[in-house]
């Protein structure tokens, strides 16, 4: 090999491997940070509404499905894979439905609901879980079968989970 040549394939090799090396260090990142809105109203309450990335391994359900978020039959936007809603709502009891039948959604599962009363102060999370349900689906089923639930969790669990998830404008 000349040793021109020679130099161009170390140069080479060094780029690769710094290559590597950054992209091993952005895998080596810490987990996301949540800092929670403070509730503006006095006398409201705020609902963090989040929809976690999947757990199973592989292809993510619904990825780019998304329902549209209707409280008390007022939208409040979309709710996107991995992302969460901080909302702020007066006291009182509270109707959640998720639904693809509107021009907003992306949806095609039925409607979610769920009920909630609030108390003033109060900070409730509800979770929209997605999953592949594995335990139904056959190596000779016909497209996937999903678990889909809106259901309150509590804020020790909640925070670990939406801190790895994008925070959406409230609103519609």
């Amino acid at each position: 090999m000349i040793p021109k040549e020679r130099e161009q394939v170390i140069s080479r090799c060094r780029i690769g491997v710094l290559l590597t090396v950054f992209a091993l260090l952005g895998a080596c990142t810490s987990p996301g940070y949540f800092e929670p809105t403070p509730i503006a109203g006095e006398g409201s309450a705020m609902v963090y509404l989040y929809r976690p990335a999947a757990s199973n391994p592989g292809s993510k359900p619904l990825l780019l499905s998304y329902p549209e978020v209707m409280i008390d039959g007022v939208s409040h936007g979309v709710l996107k894979y991995n992302s969460y809603r901080a909302i702020e709502l007066p006291p009182g009891k509270h109707e959640f439905r998720l639904t693809g039948l509107t021009k907003g959604a992306k949806w095609e599962p039925k409607d979610v609901n769920y009920s909630i009363n609030l108390q003033a102060g109060e900070t409730a999370y509800l979770k929209f879980r997605v999953e592949f349900n594995t335990a139904e689906m056959g190596f000779l089923e016909l497209g996937p079968k999903y678990i889909i639930g809106l259901s309150s969790v509590p804020e020790s669990t909640a925070v670990y989970e939406i801190r790895d998830t994008k925070k959406t404008a409230s609103g519609g």
